[in-house]
């Protein structure tokens, strides 16, 4: 098995995720993207734990007016889980940068939610000539000031917890249904769950939640 070989046997429900799959071959392994509908490119980029199936709904609605470009970070989605990738936010935001290069995005608006907006802060710093605007939620930036998310990454890089992270799929089970709220729909859950059956499935998740303090030094 290469790095490029982790991937997962999960396949949307064309009824909730009614999208046809592109593909982009980065430096994070084969990367899943939604390129939807046409006029000035939005990209919309997730956070942990979800994917691109975030903006299933958004996009839907938007695709009349603009071309909606949704990526799966690597370890994400039905992205590859490549086995020598760090998981880290400056990777991501390489292959995000290189994602775009490779589009040739331009006049682009940047939708970035949780992680999603460092990452898109970094690609506006580093592509500024191919910026339009930038749209955040519910995200942050560094340094990390914030006693809440200095605690919440602490807690989450212990090994207990990075231990439950990774074999019993915490995020996915216990946080996302937290966070959200109106309760999901148990189909809707399982396109979150999909994504991550197995312990190495879940390196992603778990670094993610350790880098919100790591990545600030």
């Amino acid at each position: 098995m290469t790095s490029a070989d982790l991937h997962t046997d999960f396949r949307p429900d064309s009824r909730l995720f009614p999208f046809e799959p592109h593909w982009f071959e980065g430096p994070g392994g084969k990367v899943h993207y939604i390129d939807e509908g046409e006029g000035p490119p939005i990209l919309f980029l997730h956070g942990n734990p979800t994917w691109s199936f975030l903006y299933r709904g958004i996009i839907i609605r938007l695709r009349k007016h603009f071309r909606c470009i949704a990526p799966d970070l690597p370890g994400f989605g039905l992205s590859d889980h490549p086995l020598d990738y760090r998981y880290t936010p400056e990777e991501h935001a390489r292959t995000i940068q290189a994602f775009v290069k490779e589009l040739d995005l331009q006049n682009l608006t940047v939708m970035g939610h949780d992680w999603g907006g460092p990452i898109a802060m970094k690609l506006a710093l580093e592509e500024l000539n191919r910026m339009r605007a930038l749209v955040m939620g519910n995200t942050w930036y560094w340094p990390t000031a914030a006693l809440h998310l200095k605690a919440f990454s602490w807690i989450m890089s212990t090994g207990y917890v990075q231990g439950l992270i990774h074999r019993k799929n915490l995020f996915v089970e216990r946080i996302i249904p937290l966070g959200v709220k109106h309760p999901l729909a148990g189909e809707v859950l399982q396109h979150y769950r999909g994504p991550f059956p197995t312990v190495d499935s879940r390196a992603g998740i778990a670094e993610f939640a350790r880098q919100i303090t790591l990545s600030a030094n």
